[in-house]
């Protein structure tokens, strides 16, 4: 059982920040380039960027691909499955497709998506139209 103190100093998993922080340590690892490009291509640029180096982990069923990883991200996240549910019309974690903490774990990760590429384009300063 977990005294107080570990559950006052509990860190809870940041979706978007590691999320945003990964994709920045991809677009430096990419031949991606913003230069003459419109938001809406730098969107879809670094949208097809984040699906081939599987960001959300979609393309193989998990990010983590460690079920106690997943689930260990998720802790402190139910916000964010809530918002996930709600958005892809899902009404509860209980559908057929959802059916581990990497499934979920996943799901979060394409329902922020689009929210973290937004937060790269703007640290690149690449113009909202």
């Amino acid at each position: 059982m977990m005294s107080d103190e570990e559950l006052n100093t509990l860190k809870f998993y940041n979706y978007q920040l590691e999320m945003v922080d990964e994709l920045e340590s991809m677009l430096k690892d990419s031949d991606v380039s913003f230069d003459g490009k419109n938001r809406g291509e730098a969107f879809e640029e670094l949208q097809d960027l984040a699906f081939d180096r599987d960001l959300t982990g979609n393309r193989t069923g998990s990010y983590w691909c460690n079920e106690l990883k997943s689930e260990r991200a998720l802790l402190g996240n139910f916000d964010l499955v809530q918002d996930a549910l709600d958005d892809f019309g899902m009404e509860s974690i209980s559908s057929p497709e959802l059916v581990s903490g990497e499934h979920l774990d996943v799901l979060v990760r394409e329902y922020l998506l689009p929210a973290v590429i937004d937060d790269v384009l703007d640290k690149h300063n690449i113009a909202p139209f």
